[in-house]
């Protein structure tokens, strides 16, 4: 049997260690918080469980359901798939529409014919890009910028479809994101089966939708989970245990900084790699309405009037120059969640009732400080959805949120040395920093890693 030794419990620890379990790998698994999940967690948050951000998955998150239901969940309960929707309150804007038995390459086309707001130019424009990529196998060159890649494109349908699927997807505006990536996630939302461009929003707690199972499930089979221990080298670690509880492989699943921290004495290029990716932000702020009329919202997420990705803001962000600043943005939050739609028909007891009436504002490409980004949502609640008598809960900055994935962004391979291997969404791989993104690395550094052993 071969020991495996897995450092971080996130989404990718998670999934390498019931990857490696399954294999029938002796597995351990530590964390330095008192939880797992990393930044998929649910925290407590002035008396209330809330989450470290919130996450959509779309249909196409093929390795993240099927990881779910391996250890015995149904995504089904645990998710509502709604049909991709970039809609403001007011039911305006772009919508996948037709059967759901139709391709959602099919559903894509009806959508654009049936767009209200866009003129017939821009319809065109973007039915033009759409097969131009498809005739191109969604491949551009590594350096094109999601805005050099849509060249043509109306500017009316960039603000209104590129640019929210962008900020959603890569969390960066269309100036500095791949245009590369942004293809393949575009390809597999598409041309992925029926479904696969769905939204599957939690309905749950984020702990509650993935790691307090994995633990349960990973302690069943066996599986040591030391949690609240910090690894402070490496090296002092393995020099501590004797020959016959050495493990055969190591599998570093921390956040990048500290990975970088303790892989550096052992191999600083790859440290190296790690500690040149650049990072952007997302903050989650909760809102409590408790205004008498207020049923809530009429979809479980809508689209707001952000100004957060105007180019004038954006086109400087490379540098720490007045982009960084957030100069001149009013309305920071692009997409809000009702968790009291979401929560409906949860099977823990009360949930629905403590998440009735909250409200989460999501601002992505976060470049103002909390107490800016606190103001400006509740404004945005008042201007946007007509609500008065609100209550912040508070303003979640997860300041590390995603690597930045600008065209040509070099990121560290999974193998750092014979025994010794990384995964996580930053490392090398076909997607962002997404859910999907760790779990994809978690299943194949465990397929490489059972190969070497």
């Amino acid at each position: 049997m071969k020991k495996i030794l897995i450092i971080g419990a996130g989404w990718a620890g998670l999934s390498a260690a019931v990857q490696a379990t399954q294999r029938g790998a002796n597995v351990t698994l530590i964390e330095a918080r008192n939880e797992l999940g990393g930044r998929a967690r649910s925290v407590l948050l002035n008396n209330h469980i809330l989450d470290n951000g919130q996450h959509i998955l779309i249909g196409a998150y093929k390795a993240t359901l099927d990881l779910m239901s391996s250890i015995g969940l149904n995504p089904k309960e645990l998710l509502i798939r709604k049909r991709m929707s970039l809609k403001d309150f007011n039911d305006q804007g772009f919508e996948l529409s037709g059967p759901d038995s139709f391709a959602p390459a099919l559903q894509f086309l009806l959508a654009t014919l049936r767009c209200s707001q866009w003129s017939l130019k821009d319809k065109y424009s973007l039915l033009r890009f759409a097969v131009k990529w498809v005739i191109r196998g969604f491949k551009c060159g590594q350096e094109n910028s999601v805005k050099d890649i849509c060249s043509g494109v109306s500017n009316r349908v960039i603000e209104t479809l590129i640019t929210p699927l962008c900020l959603s997807a890569l969390n960066s505006p269309i100036e500095i994101s791949s245009g590369q990536i942004f293809l393949r996630v575009l390809r597999d939302a598409m041309f992925s089966g029926p479904g696969s461009s769905d939204f599957l929003i939690p309905r749950c707690d984020l702990s509650e939708l993935l790691p307090k199972a994995c633990e349960k499930w990973l302690l069943h089979k066996g599986c040591t989970i030391q949690k609240g221990r910090r690894i402070e080298s490496l090296i002092d670690q393995l020099d501590t245990l004797k020959d016959a509880q050495k493990p055969d492989a190591i599998i570093i699943a921390c956040d990048p900084s500290n990975a970088a921290r303790l892989i550096k004495s052992i191999n600083p290029q790859w440290a190296g790699v790690v500690e040149g990716i650049e990072y952007t932000q997302i903050a989650s702020t909760y809102i409590r309405c408790t205004d008498a009329n207020f049923k809530g919202l009429p979809q479980p997420l809508i689209m707001l009037r952000s100004d957060a990705s105007n180019a004038s803001n954006a086109s400087n962000a490379s540098n720490a120059g007045e982009a960084d600043k957030g100069v001149g943005i009013k309305a920071p939050a692009q997409f809000v969640f009702d968790r009291g739609y979401l929560f409906k028909g949860n099977l823990s007891p009360g949930s629905a009732d403590s998440n009735s009436g909250i409200l989460s504002f999501v601002s992505s490409y976060a470049t103002l400080t909390n107490e800016q980004i606190s103001s400006l949502v509740m404004e945005q609640a008042r201007q946007e959805l007509g609500l008065t008598k609100l209550e912040h809960l508070g303003t979640i900055n997860e300041r590390r949120a995603t690597f930045c994935c600008k065209p040509g962004l070099v990121r560290p391979g999974p193998q750092i040395s014979d025994q010794l291997w990384a995964c996580g969404d930053y490392v090398a791989g076909p997607y962002p920093s997404t859910l999907e993104g760790a779990v994809l690395s978690g299943v194949a550094v465990i397929q490489k890693v059972m190969g070497s052993c």
